[in-house]
């Protein structure tokens, strides 16, 4: 009796630590393992486009249209992306600590900093709705650590396309829609 008791003990245990990452309750356990192995993965990025709700596309100032590119999304529910202006120079430096002096944050994206943009944290995503919540645990703009930003996605083979609203830094509304391609 006590070698069973001891079994549940130690079984039970173990399920708890499975079902707790970090003082964080991992919320993917209830995702469709599907959406969660689509997912998981390293993503270079295609595109990334601003748009009006006229359609107009806009130039991007922060990151320039394409930037370079990664997302990583791992099975434990963990998420890094990385973004980068093509072309940074050293001599930049000095035009955007102007800019980037002035940034102050908004909660609905991260922000960029002379030109590049990473942060890292958990995942959660609700599969009906088709979104994914990034909980910031520490960011390169100190303003963002500990922001949730929610990004709606789409994965289609090894497309994924990710969109959000957001504003520029002159405060005008635009849907933003990067889409990113699975690293073999």
């Amino acid at each position: 009796m006590k070698k069973q008791t001891t079994a549940l003990v130690m079984v039970a245990i173990f399920a708890f630590a499975g079902f707790v990452t970090r003082g964080r309750v991992n919320t993917l356990a209830g995702v469709h393992p599907d959406v969660r192995e689509q997912l998981a993965g390293s993503w270079s990025l295609v595109s990334r486009v601003s748009t009006l709700a006229n359609g107009e596309v806009l130039p991007d100032r922060g990151l320039a249209t394409t930037p370079k590119g990664l997302l990583i999304y791992d099975r434990t529910g963990h998420v890094a992306p990385q973004l980068s202006r093509q072309g940074r120079t050293v001599e930049m430096i000095g035009e955007e600590c102007q800019e980037a002096a002035k940034i102050r944050g908004t909660n609905d994206t991260a922000q960029t900093v002379l030109g590049y943009d990473a942060y890292f944290g958990t995942f959660t995503v609700n599969e009906k709705e088709g979104f994914v919540v990034h909980h910031l645990e520490s960011a390169l703009f100190p303003g963002d650590m500990g922001k949730d930003i929610k990004r709606n996605f789409t994965i289609s083979g090894d497309k994924l396309t990710i969109k959000f609203n957001t504003t520029t830094s002159d405060g005008m509304p635009v849907t933003r829609t990067l889409v990113w391609e699975r690293m073999k």
